[in-house]
């Protein structure tokens, strides 16, 4: 197996007087392999049949290796990749704009299909045109269990007014039902996994501060209301609907799975209409960050937060690295050119709600989709527990992940960062 490292440093030019730190451009024999890889993007099919999105995916590799950067702006992408006059109007033409969203979805989709052999990974962030480099190298030798002679390794890091949604239920009700019915067959198939500590990785690790108790897991979800809300008033329901994305549905689906494969009851209540007293003494599932005041609530003392800014930017921060910026997500971003999206994976036990709670939360949609899968799979199990020092399972943890956004769709989750206490 391989993981992504950087070593090709994107980081703010210095500003006169400033203290910013300089850009790191790669050494020539990662040079080659940059354009080796550039080589390979372009001749696959998502890119072979068009002729823009190559023409700017080559200008801004190019441009970046021979360090200038200063010429990736959207004006001077549009005169000298796609032949517009100099005093263009950049608002009605909007050519440079749309193609890099296209080239992000394309080159996502090239890694997901293709990608596993890759020596180097070129992106294309969210908000830029500078392309961003990583060099892929073998994981390093498994890491012993601690067995209490030294210190443990430190981590790295709608029928009614209320609950009666017409279409979420009704969407809901068919992926529970086949959730459910196919759980009790293949959970307890699937949930152990040998990791190279030796030692087995079973969900029961993840899963048993939630499942230890009495009472039924409640599971508050986000839910927003529609932005248009004349189907709303056709069916007489007015401002008590809100609508639950397919995201969700199927992240309830993945839960619902492991809660009915371990036999435990579960209810589903909409954030906006849970208070104290519905998740006190009980174990707690939120799912979903934004329209879930729950889990803003709860995450925001953490390391890992959530911040979302007044101009349709969100991120997660790092209480321990400021300078950690690129976890970000933009909601003004249509989402046919989202290639991206983070997620909160986080298991503490709350003062306030007074048990455990599990928070399975994205920027977006797609960040909680692939945050739930994340939670009920041994497969990255095994990774959290690479990743946290040996008796993580009895204490509070906290993962940042990342999906690639491919086709409307969330892809597998990668571990970024994790920490526990």
């Amino acid at each position: 197996m391989l993981r992504p490292v950087h070593w090709f440093l994107m980081l703010a030019e210095p500003k006169d007087g400033g203290t910013e730190t300089q850009r790191i451009f790669p050494s020539a024999q990662h040079r080659q392999l940059i354009l080796d890889e550039l080589e390979a993007i372009l001749a696959n099919p998502h890119f072979r049949g068009s002729k823009r999105y190559p023409a700017l995916l080559k200008y801004v590799v190019d441009a970046t290796l021979d360090q200038r950067t200063s010429d990736l702006k959207e004006r001077t992408l549009g005169v000298e990749v796609f032949g517009r006059q100099p005093d263009y109007d950049t608002n009605s033409d909007p050519v440079v704009r749309i193609s890099a969203g296209e080239v992000r979805k394309r080159i996502a989709q090239y890694y997901h299909e293709n990608g596993h052999h890759s020596r180097v990974q070129i992106e294309l962030p969210l908000g830029s045109y500078t392309p961003e480099f990583r060099l892929r190298e073998p994981e390093p030798a498994p890491v012993q269990p601690w067995t209490g002679d030294r210190e443990p390794r430190p981590s790295n890091d709608r029928a009614g007014m209320r609950g009666a949604r017409l279409l979420a239920v009704l969407a809901l009700a068919a992926i529970l039902g086949g959730a459910a019915a196919s759980s009790l067959v293949s959970y307890h198939d699937r949930r152990v996994l040998p990791i190279a500590s030796g030692k087995p990785a079973t969900l029961d690790e993840l899963w048993a501060p939630l499942l230890q108790t009495a009472r039924p897991v409640l599971i508050v979800l986000r839910t927003a209301p529609p932005a248009r809300v004349q189907a709303a008033s056709d069916l007489s329901l007015g401002d008590h609907v809100h609508y639950v994305s397919v995201s969700i549905a199927i992240s309830l689906a993945h839960l619902a799975s492991v809660l009915s494969g371990q036999g435990k009851s579960y209810e589903v209540k909409e954030a906006l209409e849970t208070d104290l007293t519905d998740i006190r003494s009980r174990p707690v599932i939120l799912v979903g960050a934004k329209d879930n005041d729950w889990t803003m609530r709860l995450v925001r003392p953490l390391r890992f937060h959530f911040v979302f800014f007044p101009d349709g930017m969100e991120r997660i921060e790092d209480a321990a690295n400021p300078q950690q910026t690129s976890w970000e997500f933009n909601r003004n971003t249509p989402y046919s050119s989202v290639t991206t999206d983070y997620a909160i994976v986080a298991r503490i036990r709350d003062a306030t709600s007074e048990g455990p709670v599990m928070v399975i939360a994205g920027l977006g949609s797609y960040g909680t989709e692939a945050a739930a899968d994340f939670v009920q799979s041994p497969q990255y199990l095994a990774q959290l527990s690479k990743s946290l020092p040996p008796g993580w399972e009895n204490r509070n943890f906290e993962v940042v992940l990342s999906t690639a956004v491919i086709g409307y769709h969330a892809g597998p989750p990668i571990l970024l960062s994790a920490t526990s206490w």
